[in-house]
Order: C-alpha cells, then sequence, then structure tokens
C-alpha cells in the first residue's frame, strides 16, 4: 500500500510541474500575442500615417500648382492694365503740351 502511494505522490507531483509548465508557456504566450497586437496596431498606425502624408503632399503640390497659375492668369491682365495707364498718362501729357502750343482764340 505505502509503495502506491509513493507512486501516486510521483505521480501527482510530475503532473503538478506539467500543470505549472502549462501556465508558464499560457503566459509566455499571452504575453507574444499582446506584443503581436501591439505591433500589428503600430503597423497599421504607420501605414495609415504614411497614406495620410502622401495625400497630404499631393493636395500641396495641387494647391501651390493651382496658385501659380491663377498668379499667372492674373498678372497678364494686370501688365495690360499698367501698359494702358502708361498710355493714358503718354497721351494726358501730349495733349496738354499740344493746348500750350496752340494760342487761344
Amino acid at each position: 500500500m505505502e509503495r502506491l502511494f509513493g507512486k501516486l505522490f510521483k505521480r501527482l507531483k510530475k503532473y503538478k510541474e506539467v500543470v505549472k509548465g502549462y501556465k508558464k508557456n499560457e503566459k509566455t504566450l499571452k504575453a507574444c500575442a499582446q506584443d503581436y497586437l501591439t505591433n500589428k496596431g503600430e503597423q497599421h498606425y504607420q501605414m495609415l500615417k504614411a497614406k495620410s502624408e502622401e495625400k497630404i503632399n499631393l493636395t500641396n503640390e495641387e494647391i501651390a500648382e493651382l496658385r501659380s497659375k491663377k498668379k499667372a492668369e492674373l498678372s497678364t491682365p494686370q501688365a495690360q492694365l499698367r501698359r494702358e495707364q502708361q498710355k493714358i498718362q503718354s497721351l494726358k501729357k501730349s495733349l496738354d503740351q499740344k493746348e500750350k502750343e496752340v494760342p487761344k482764340g
């Protein structure tokens, strides 16, 4: 009977060690799973961040291009306006000189 209890006790001790190993493995596995999920979340965040930055850069380029086109569109009429104003000033001066040259009545 004592031998039977001795064997039973040894088996119980062995099972306790096995259970302890399983618990240790479970703890390690949970930690690895958590790390994986965290890293996967970080990778997803980095991917979204990169895509967002790319879209922002493209949008900024488009805005710069539109501003440049608008500036070019506005500069042409403004230059024409300045030329016409200079012509008007020149014609006014010319008219004033001719009025001075022509004797009155």
